[in-house]
């Protein structure tokens, strides 16, 4: 059973933000192979004017990213952002003491990832404040970003058929990305 959540954690970020498994994987390469202990002096030592109440702020965005496997209440579906800057809150991940070796997972999580995130960990206007439909003002990992509410009812209108029913397909298991406008 554990297992079983464990892999299923990860179907899990994929299907609520398109942040979220990103934001997993450096929390992974943060947190993988180091003492908390020695991650909290790194950061208070090297993060310029860093508080041990924005220290702890850190923390607590990280416990509650991994609670609600997301960065996305999990009851509600309402967005929550690190209570720090966003400079300080990325200085903290860039002061792992792995961070500027060539080859590490942390250097290779900051150098690669962090560009594809930087604006949704800390936006919290529309539509990053809550899950929903995108032609409702939220967004969701569901549907690709340039769906309309078209796209939507025929996408419902299909799943709902006997055809898509006897393929397997499911709207509470299915994803769908829109390619073009044809």
């Amino acid at each position: 059973m554990t297992k079983a959540s464990w892999e299923g954690l990860f179907i899990t970020l994929h299907q609520i933000s398109y942040e979220s498994p990103i934001i997993f994987a450096l929390f992974q390469a943060y947190f993988a192979d180091k003492n908390f202990d020695v991650l909290e002096a790194c950061a208070m030592s090297q993060v310029e004017g860093l508080t041990q109440d924005e220290w702890k702020n850190f923390i607590a965005y990280c416990g509650g990213f991994y609670g609600n496997a997301s960065n996305y209440h999990s009851f509600g579906a309402m967005k929550f952002i690190p209570e720090l800057s966003s400079d300080k809150f990325w200085g903290i991940l860039g002061s792992h003491p792995k961070a500027s070796e060539a080859g590490s997972l942390i250097n290779y999580a900051l150098t690669n990832w962090k560009p594809h995130i930087d604006k949704e960990v800390f936006a919290y206007d529309a539509p990053y404040t809550q899950l929903n439909f995108p032609s409702e003002g939220g967004i969701t990992a569901y549907f690709s970003r340039n769906m309309t509410q078209a796209d939507l009812e025929l996408t419902k209108e299909f799943l709902l058929s006997k055809e898509a029913m006897a393929k397997g397909l499911d709207m509470l298991n299915t994803r769908v990305f829109k390619q073009s406008d044809n």
